[in-house]
C-alpha cells in the first residue's frame, strides 16, 4: 500500500485527524482515495497543502482566504494576487494593533485616575455606581 493514512498524516502536519476531516468537508483538501480495505489514502501532496494551511492559519488567514488561494491555484494563482492577499492581511493586523494600542491607552488613563488621590466627580461617580470601595491601592 503506498501513500500515508489518516493518522500519519495527523502526525506529521501536526493536526488532528478530525481537523483532516474537516478540512476534506470544507473543500480545502480532495478526497483521498481509499485502500482494499477501505481505508483512507493520502498524498505526500496532501500533506504539503495541510502544512500550508496550518502555516497560513498561523499568519492570521482565515480558512475562508486559505480555500480561495487553493482555489485560484489550481489554475495557478499569481503571485501578484497573492501579494495583494498579504498586504490586506498585514494592514489588518496593523489596524488591530493600533486599535489594541488605543484601548491599552484608555486602560491606562483609567487606572491613573482611580490611584489618583484627587478623582475626578465622574471617576467617584463610577465608583459609587460599581460599589467599589476606595482606600484599596494597586
Amino acid at each position: 500500500m503506498s501513500g500515508l493514512l489518516r493518522g500519519e498524516v495527523a502526525r506529521m502536519a501536526q493536526l488532528n485527524m478530525e481537523t483532516i476531516r474537516y478540512y476534506e468537508n470544507y473543500g480545502l483538501i480532495d478526497t483521498p482515495s481509499r485502500s482494499d480495505s477501505g481505508y483512507r489514502i493520502y498524498s505526500e501532496e496532501v500533506l504539503a497543502r495541510l502544512t500550508f494551511i496550518k502555516q497560513a492559519k498561523e499568519c492570521g488567514f482565515t480558512l475562508k482566504e486559505i480555500r480561495k488561494a487553493l482555489k485560484a491555484g489550481k489554475d495557478s494563482i499569481r503571485i501578484e494576487d497573492f501579494l495583494a492577499l498579504i498586504d490586506r492581511k498585514m494592514s489588518s493586523i496593523e489596524k488591530e494593533i493600533e486599535k489594541q494600542m488605543n484601548t491599552m491607552n484608555m486602560l491606562g488613563n483609567l487606572r491613573s485616575n482611580l490611584q489618583s488621590v484627587h478623582k475626578h466627580p465622574e471617576i467617584q461617580q463610577v465608583l459609587q455606581t460599581l460599589g467599589i470601595q476606595e482606600g484599596i491601592q494597586a
